[in-house]
């Protein structure tokens, strides 16, 4: 095996030249000195991705005959000449994104070869002769037009990994139900109406993917429960809509990730999939995205988790829960829990059971208080709950001192706890949308860590990295200077990127910094809000875990007045009689 790993661009540059005009049918001739020649021997890795090539030369494969991975994806080849053998150590091929219609039966003679990707190339058919290589163990053959593999692909004794998404295929293969002895990974999603009550021969399958897959008559894979398979490492179903469930009383599975989203599932059918597997790691019930056909649950069947001390991680969003079970509290080592979007008014005490506890996600529900013993948490380090109805906080939150981010936007809070300073972790807050005091002097403590939410790095959220250390290191100096002067504020913490001059333009910014009387809220007569015109932020993606700054919330202080007023917030003005101060001093 070569000593040497280059890549194309590191060649000799008439080396490149030579390429491009041999492989794009140029005439062109260029010398090559022996030098040229022996570092062309040395290349082992190839990229050519989108050059426009509708052919390759023989005298290619014979001149880098050493490759162990070719990359021709993005160009326009329809075939492959047998000069390919002559890559004796090619290990990778990849052949993505071209106009290959019928499979290339000279990969076959690759003796060596073992990852072989031909995705989206309009695939219809196979050689009459075509036997599979025996050398292959990862295969992809997904976005093509493909409703069969040949009975002979049974004897691929080496494969390993098959990607089939996205074709015709009505059911499994007959290769895969009589060979593949060793398949462990089996990707059929996007196979619109494809049957799946089937069976795979191989006793080694770990992950099994069937999502996208909408069908009136869909029946769940009951040969997942036949007793041949007992640990999977990932099963996902995702917006895969079963319309019959019938599980035989079968020995028990276990599943380390069980992705049951958008499928379609109510509290009753939830159920019989959940009481036949014995241990889950990871279990996603919830609706990540907006849809009308997705799970909708009027109780959550926590009791029926098998050994609920293994599960670590659970999503059961967006749908319908109005409440949680006391069962909750037998999960002792789940670390994640996301309940966001539902119609949650309150936590049992037995939620706070949960002390390996990181991240908590709660927003948009109708929560009006949280548990009063909620500082047992102490391992949390996230917690989210915003758009919600907290009046108030308990005191039991001082003691979450891992705490990291806190959102509490859009709530009915008056005010901020004083323990807030003690918490040396905290590198996020927002406290938007909320009935705080403006004159409160806790509020110089959230405005910088409004700014440090500002110049945080949303693509790079580390809770444990050195980012976070940094900013909280910052964040603690930047506050004890808040303590002795509010001159110093403005030197204390400097902000690099302020990502609401983007994304807002005030009208009126001549703000009047000195106090007033006339500047007093009342209630009577609300304060007329300036109109803030909203323009789209750029590189600005929606994820739970991506605390957004206070000036990104499309929600202004108008909107929540007038839900406030239809909520019966302010108090009714009352009428005014004719004469009624015509006495008054």
């Amino acid at each position: 095996m070569p000593e040497v790993k280059l890549k194309i661009d590191e060649c000799v540059k008439k080396s490149f030249m030579r390429i491009n005009g041999q492989l794009n049918g140029s005439s062109i001739k260029i010398y090559l000195s022996n030098k040229i020649k022996e570092e062309e021997a040395k290349i082992i890795e190839l990229n050519l991705i989108t050059k426009d090539l509708s052919s390759i030369s023989d005298n290619f494969f014979y001149r880098y005959c050493n490759l162990f991975r070719l990359d021709l994806s993005g160009n326009k080849l329809s075939t492959i000449t047998n000069a390919i053998e002559s890559l004796v150590n090619l290990e990778c091929l990849v052949l993505d994104n071209n106009r290959f219609k019928k499979f290339p039966q000279v990969v076959e003679n690759l003796v060596r070869l073992k990852e072989l990707s031909l995705k989206n190339n309009g695939l219809t058919e196979f050689p009459e002769t075509c036997r599979g290589s025996t050398s292959i163990e990862k295969l992809n053959l997904s976005d093509n037009k493909i409703n069969f593999l040949p009975l002979t692909w049974k004897n691929m004794r080496r494969l390993k990994s098959l990607d089939l998404s996205y074709n015709y295929f009505k059911s499994i293969p007959t290769s895969i139900e009589q060979g593949m002895p060793i398949l462990e990974m089996l990707d059929v999603s996007g196979n619109r109406g494809m049957s799946i009550d089937g069976q795979i021969y191989s006793h080694r399958i770990k992950k099994f993917y069937c999502r996208n897959n909408k069908t009136r008559c869909l029946w769940f894979p009951k040969w997942i429960f036949s007793g041949k398979y007992y640990q999977f490492d990932e099963l996902d179903f995702e917006n895969s809509s079963f319309s019959i469930i019938l599980i035989p009383p079968n020995p028990k599975i276990r599943v380390k990730v069980l992705n049951l989203q958008r499928c379609n599932f109510t509290s009753k059918t939830i159920a019989a999939v959940l009481c036949d597997i014995e241990s889950i790691e990871y279990l996603k019930i919830g609706n990540n995205n907006y849809c009308s056909d997705g799970n909708l649950f009027t109780e959550l069947p926590l009791e029926l988790i098998n050994a609920p001390q293994d599960l670590l991680k659970l999503n059961c969003r967006d749908v319908g829960l109005p409440s949680i079970p006391p069962a909750i509290k037998n999960f002792i080592s789940i670390t994640k829990i996301d309940l966001s979007l539902n119609h949650i008014s309150w936590l049992p005490n037995e939620f706070c059971f949960m002390e390996k506890l990181e991240i908590l996600l709660l927003s948009r529900n109708t929560l009006i208080m949280l548990p009063q013993n909620i500082g047992q948490l102490e391992h949390l380090r996230v917690l989210e709950i915003s758009n919600n109805h907290i009046s108030s906080l308990p005191e039991s939150i001082s003691q979450l001192k891992n705490l990291q981010y806190l959102d509490l936007y859009c709530n009915d809070l008056s005010e901020l706890p004083e323990y807030f300073k003690d918490f040396d972790n905290l590198v996020g807050l927002d406290v938007e949308q909320n009935f705080i005091d403006t004159d409160n002097c806790q509020l110089l403590m959230y405005e910088s860590l409004r700014e440090a939410n500002r110049v945080y790095n949303k693509s790079e959220l580390r809770l444990n990295g050195p980012r976070v250390e940094q900013q909280s290191t910052h964040l603690s100096r930047s506050t004890s200077s808040l303590t002795n002067s509010n001159d110093s504020y403005e030197s204390s913490f400097d902000v690099s990127f302020d990502m609401s001059q983007e994304c807002y333009v005030k009208t009126d910014d001549n703000w009047d910094k000195e106090y007033d009387s006339s500047d007093d809220f009342d209630a009577y007569n609300p304060p007329v809000i300036n109109e803030i015109q909203w323009q789209y932020p750029r590189n600005v993606w929606t994820n739970p875990m991506h605390f957004c700054p206070a000036d990104l919330h499309v929600p202004r202080i108008k909107d929540i007045i007038a839900e406030n007023y239809a909520r019966g917030k302010y108090p009714i003005r009352a009428a005014i009689v004719e004469g009624q101060f015509d006495n008054a001093d």
